[in-house]
């Protein structure tokens, strides 16, 4: 533990046992041999009793839980599985306050996935744990993030999106793997990170990406897949919405350069609207939509994308 947080150069100051209640340790994080103004406690398992081959188990009672959510300290878990010589590290602040939203006073086994980008190693720490806890997305290389895209564990797809949207949107290989994800991947693998993305390509007044902020020459081949999207992504990002809202500033009316990208788009609705192999839900998400075109075609205009306008 000290090898990988001093071999980052950042500080580890054990507490001693007479005075640990839940924290075994704290960590003061330096970058570039800047010390920052955070400081975060650790928790830490180690043995064979914490793991299995794919998940670590964080054993709390509800004092420690407590402790844990109303702590000013962020808290890791980090939990070592002495076969793999490796450790895996959790948000515990963030757990605890979730879990104690329906169990103020009951104790739990916090049990998490060996995941792709949780392993606290010294390569890891400071390309990725330290980053994350100062708000920052994390410093991976664009490969390693579409495994992550890719992957079916749906935390690790989420990072991965939200790290390639932050970090390599001027790239033509960060929408080629964001956009076969979308298309490839079943829907309960996805998040709307990914749809908020495309959305984002193609242009969205409130949500970002402007036709500046992506060489033409990535965005153009980029926007012409997407709008090759037909009744089934379509249909896909349909059942991606939490409910029918597209008033602003719901998640529709995030995606509706996606919904209205085309002269297509309104006849790929009616499509969904009539086809018993969507849900109900869907088709009457879809139904909604094409009404909603035929009401207002000027508004429903200015979400095409196929024109060659700039947005």
């Amino acid at each position: 533990m000290r090898d990988v947080v001093e071999g980052a150069g950042c500080l580890l100051k054990e507490i001693n046992l007479q005075h640990d209640f839940g924290h075994d340790a704290t960590m003061m994080l330096v970058v570039n041999g800047e010390v920052r103004p955070r400081e975060v406690a650790l928790q830490i398992k180690s043995g064979v009793s914490y793991v299995s081959p794919t998940t670590c188990g964080l054993p709390a009672t509800a004092s420690h839980i407590y402790f844990w959510a109303e702590h000013d300290l962020v808290t890791l878990g980090v939990v070592y599985d002495p076969a793999e010589k490796s450790a895996w590290w959790i948000d515990l602040q963030t757990a605890a306050r979730e879990f104690r939203v329906a169990n103020p006073k009951k104790g739990t086994t916090f049990t998490f996935a060996k995941g792709l980008w949780n392993q606290f190693n010294q390569t890891d720490f400071a390309s990725i744990l330290v980053p994350t806890l100062l708000g920052e997305p994390p410093s991976v290389p664009l490969e390693r993030l579409c495994t992550w895209v890719m992957d079916g564990d749906i935390e690790t797809h989420d990072i991965g999106v939200r790290a390639i949207r932050a970090r390599y949107y001027r790239e033509a290989a960060a929408w080629e793997c964001l956009i076969e994800a979308f298309k490839s991947k079943p829907v309960e693998q996805l998040t709307l990170s990914l749809p908020i993305a495309l959305a984002k390509l193609l242009g969205h007044d409130d949500i970002g990406y402007y036709s500046n902020e992506i060489p033409e020459e990535v965005r153009a081949p980029a926007i012409a897949k997407v709008l090759t999207f037909n009744v089934d992504e379509i249909s896909k990002l349909l059942s991606m919405l939490p409910d029918g809202d597209f008033d602003r500033p719901s998640i529709g009316y995030s995606l509706m350069p996606l919904f209205g990208q085309s002269s297509e788009s309104p006849r790929i609705l009616s499509v969904i609207r009539d086809n018993d192999r969507f849900a109900p839900s869907v088709r009457e998400i879809a139904g909604e939509l094409f009404e909603w075109y035929r009401r207002d075609p000027v508004w429903w205009g200015f979400w095409r994308r196929d024109t060659g306008k700039p947005h």
